[in-house]
């Protein structure tokens, strides 16, 4: 969460090991409900709801961050930067911090799982990551004159891991921002990782827990909690839910508790019942798998809200499928609508038919109808594509911030800046008191006998 620190004689159930010290000088680490916990004797320094409210912590380093209600500042040794969405006007800053800005370069650097929670081929990753600036470079396009260098470095879908890699980044490759692609809990580590050294950080849509307050951070699409009501809208309007039986399977961590519960309060609201609801270890695997399978099966629950990694989800419908049990699987999570995961889960029993996901962006399929340069370009599945929506999103961020390039005027500049039009992403709009962009998401539908998702509504902001 802030610094990387080894936990001697730590308790069974902490899930991130990074130190953490309150503003009273008491030192923990993340147990997995969220709370700051002495790794000794297992005591409960501050919950998860104090610390998602706002706390003091210190990581290792000297770096103190302080978190309120009204935002976060930022005392590095030396400068004095708010570190939290304000609701007033400030001036505009002079100088800053440009570090990752050099010459004709601007670098920037990237963590996503690619190995630990879905089925991606790593060679797609690596070349989608630089297909959008070099199709810039090569169509003689640049950043206010710069041309972009991505760094990258594989979280393996572990908090603790994340941060070191952001670290490490920051701190020996002197990236000028981060960009969290897939992973709630990698995605909170890293962003707050962040803003105790002031960098920005553009992530995915994601929790919203812990992340509010941040001054650096920036959703590029609707988080969690925003997408829990607009699921629920499909289940009821839709797929019939309101006479049917519905049902959620989620990885037990403190930062799926947003999105769960934005859903369960939406479907209540709309008169829709929620009969099963099962919290289930992210080092879950396959005898989890069999034993949800067949309690959702007994139950006959109909619609299954699953928000879990891919390759738990997979297990999960395959496990279903043996047992002659094919529900309607909805979620929202970019990862679970992955072709890759279609090719999986669709063959032989087509486990997966039909499944519907809120996406950022369209199929791969569908990729002509909304951006033909991506193709040409030389884009090939959709993870290239949407790492090609979101590199355009940052592309615009930092056009917004100007020539005179630093970390400080890239937050000021598009907390005012106008919307982001990419046609590939929903549009995406910031404010000095909201950084959560996102407006509206794309539903795609699993379809199985061609091992492949389709994009059945695009732009959607209800159903």
């Amino acid at each position: 969460m802030l610094m990387v620190a080894a936990a001697c004689g730590q308790k069974p159930g902490v899930v991130d090991s990074t130190a953490v010290t309150t503003a009273s000088g008491e030192e923990g680490v993340i147990d997995s409900s969220g709370n700051l916990i002495d790794p000794e004797t297992g005591e409960v320094l501050a919950t998860a709801e104090e610390l998602a409210s706002g706390s003091e912590t210190t990581g290792g380093g000297g770096t103190t961050t302080t978190t309120t209600g009204g935002g976060s500042s930022t005392d590095d040794g030396g400068s004095d930067t708010a570190a939290g969405p304000s609701g007033g006007e400030e001036p505009a800053p002079s100088g800053g911090d440009s570090t990752g800005v050099e010459g004709d370069t601007i670098k920037i650097g990237i963590h996503a799982p690619i190995t630990g929670a879905a089925p991606v081929p790593s060679q797609s990753f690596d070349k989608g990551k630089d297909l959008y600036w070099e199709y810039l470079r090569n169509s003689n396009q640049s950043i206010n004159g710069r041309n972009v260098e991505v760094v990258f470095r594989n979280d393996n879908y572990n908090p603790s891991q994340a941060v070191a890699a952001c670290r490490e980044m920051v701190e020996d490759e002197k990236v000028f921002l981060l960009v969290g692609i897939a992973g709630t809990d990698q995605i909170q580590a890293c962003a707050r990782y962040a803003a105790s050294v002031g960098v920005p950080y553009v992530s995915a849509g994601v929790t919203e827990i812990g992340l509010t307050t941040l001054r650096n951070y920036f959703a590029i699409w609707m988080t969690y909690p925003q997408q829990g009501p607009l699921l629920a809208d499909l289940l009821v309007t839709k797929l019939g839910a309101k006479n049917e039986k519905n049902g959620m399977v989620r990885f037990n961590t403190p930062t799926f508790t947003d999105g769960h519960d934005a859903w369960v309060s939406a479907m209540e609201e709309a008169g829709a019942s929620v009969d099963y609801d099962r919290a289930v270890s992210k080092t879950a695997g396959t005898s989890e798998a069999q034993t949800i399978a067949t309690e959702l099966r007994t139950q006959g629950i109909e619609n299954v809200h699953v928000l879990v990694s891919p390759t738990f989800f997979i297990q999960l419908a395959q496990t279903a499928a043996n047992q002659q049990y094919k529900p309607q699987y909805v979620g929202y999570g970019l990862t679970k609508g992955l072709d890759t995961v279609a090719n999986v889960a669709c063959k032989n029993s087509q486990s997966i038919q039909n499944a519907r996901f809120l996406s950022p962006f369209p199929a791969f399929f569908d990729s002509n109808r909304f951006d033909p340069d991506f193709r040409k370009a030389g884009g090939t599945d959709d993870i290239m594509f949407g790492l090609w929506g979101s590199s355009k999103v940052i592309a615009t961020m930092l056009k917004n911030a100007g020539k005179d390039l630093t970390r400080e005027g890239f937050i000021y500049a598009n907390e005012r800046a106008s919307t982001i039009k990419t046609g590939v992403f929903p549009d995406v709009k910031f404010s000095s008191s909201d950084h959560l962009g996102g407006s509206a998401m794309h539903l795609l539908r699993a379809d199985c006998p061609n091992n492949r998702f389709v994009t059945e509504q695009a732009f959607v902001s209800d159903f």
